[in-house]
């Protein structure tokens, strides 16, 4: 590879589902290693599987992508708009001889390897007579298109794994055009990375068996060979391969549940990279400066979810409160509560903001500003509601409440704890069943705080309900 030569890699999804972890780390490497050179990162959906592909995939691949901030560079390439294109090429190489067309039927294939697994293409059609390649045409007999392999050594660099070596011996006359038209993934990819000057190609490591018969293929076409680098697999915590039952896995159940997109690009990137020390927050421009091929491990990934949501819990009690209104005015909208409605709102912000772990939780634990709460923590009821004194309690919480005059974190705080001296009981017999009636947890941010934020006709409210509550659950 010349050394002035653009860097231009790729990221080349087949939209047949959603964008994926283990490929959102592919795109991402791919992408900081061309912006770090100065280089171009393209954008390819390999949608030749006609069947599996899907457009609402394809959609919402380029959409994820753009969500976390990796930006594609020129028009992006569609495999499917490229037939012609492959077909050109396997006319080609028939008529160099380089590949040939075999009239086998795949029924007897399969009867030969049953017969032998080990068993490996012949060469049957090989050497068939160009009359009897005509006749077989004429009578229209179906066929596919095979690489006529040369005797020789296949070696390369690879930027993770080093120095590899295989033989073609290991393979057979491999299939690059099905005996319906459609040319194979290992063809297809050649001719798009020499025709898109691909110049190195970051790849998942469940590829790199590919990639000596690939070179075979560059070879045959005369094309100069880019450089590789394979990425090892992303493991769930029982190292097998990362899937569904290890949690979330795709970009956009990230995005539904909560997640920034900053904190997803910088968990992503530390799966199987590290820039050399024990920064374990680091921005996309950071990550760029800092990113090399040779820094990628060799050794596959564990994927740790609560990492990341540690990592997006930082990210947020950082963000600027502007910037995460509108993110959390959005999931209130979902539930048909509008944020504002509480004129406490900004401080509501501020008190979750250092609290929660994703932009979901929000909602799910700031709900108690905005409505009554419709339900008590079962294990805060046994503490707390179902005591000899718990009715009497919740009558003098009453009072308390009514009798804090101006009602603010101090001033309640005082009225409190004035009223359990005089009941000689500590402060906290009033705050547990206090927290327990107005949010319906037995955890809050500070009590004093929350009540005032919740306001003080409906703390009153709220108490009154949860006798409500005890006296139907005598």
């Amino acid at each position: 590879m010349e050394k002035n030569k653009e860097v231009r890699v790729r990221f080349a999804p087949s939209p047949t589902g959603y964008l994926h972890i283990g490929g959102a780390r592919t795109a991402l490497f791919n992408y900081v290693f061309a912006k770090k050179h100065n280089g171009k990162f393209l954008l390819r959906i390999e949608d030749t599987d006609t069947e599996r592909s899907k457009k609402e995939y394809t959609e919402q691949i380029i959409r994820s992508l753009e969500w976390l901030g990796i930006k594609h560079d020129e028009k992006i390439v569609y495999q499917s708009e490229r037939f012609e294109v492959y077909k050109k090429y396997a006319e080609r190489l028939l008529n160099e001889g380089k590949a040939y067309r075999c009239f086998c039927t795949k029924e007897e294939i399969e009867e030969k390897k049953k017969n032998n697994p080990k068993w490996k293409y012949n060469r049957k059609c090989l050497n068939l007579s160009k009359e009897e390649i005509e006749k077989n045409l004429r009578e229209g007999k179906p066929y596919t298109i095979r690489l006529k392999l040369p005797d020789t050594e296949i070696r390369f660099y690879d930027y993770v794994k080093g120095d590899m070596k295989f033989h073609s011996k290991d393979f057979e006359d491999f299939i690059i055009v099905r005996s319906n038209g459609v040319p194979i993934y290992q063809f297809t990819v050649v001719i798009d990375d020499y025709e898109m000057g691909i110049t190195h190609v970051i790849r998942g490591d469940d590829h790199l068996s590919n990639t000596p018969k690939q070179i075979l293929i560059y070879q045959a076409l005369g094309f100069e060979t880019p450089e590789f680098a394979h990425i090892p697999l992303i493991l769930g915590q029982d190292k097998k391969r990362l899937s569904k039952r290890h949690g979330a896995t795709s970009v956009e159940e990230y995005r539904e549940n909560g997640f920034l997109p900053e904190a997803l690009v910088n968990f992503i990137a530390l799966l199987g990279w590290s820039p050399g020390d024990d920064r374990e927050k680091m921005s996309l421009d950071e990550i760029i400066k800092e990113f090399s091929l040779e820094r990628i491990n060799k050794s596959p990934a564990v994927f740790d979810y609560k990492k990341a949501l540690w990592i997006n819990g930082k990210y947020i009690s950082e963000k600027k409160n502007e910037e995460l209104l509108p993110l959390v005015k959005e999931v209130y909208k979902k539930h048909g509560i509008d944020f504002t409605s509480n004129p406490n709102y900004l401080k509501i912000l501020e008190l979750l903001k250092t609290r929660v772990k994703t932009i979901n939780e929000f909602y799910e634990f700031g709900l108690y500003f905005f409505k009554d709460p419709q339900s008590y923590d079962e294990k805060g009821i046994k503490k707390y509601f179902k005591k000899e004194n718990s009715k009497k309690l919740l009558e003098k919480l009453i009072e308390i409440l009514e009798n804090t005059e101006p009602f603010t974190e101090e001033k309640l705080e005082e009225v409190l704890r004035s009223e359990a001296e005089k009941e000689e009981l500590s402060a906290a017999k009033f705050i547990h069943p206090l927290r327990l009636a107005i949010t319906g947890f037995t955890v809050s941010p500070g009590i004093f705080e929350t009540a005032v934020l919740i306001g003080k006709e409906n703390c009153i409210n709220r108490v009154k309900k949860a006798l409500d509550f005890l006296s139907q659950n005598e």
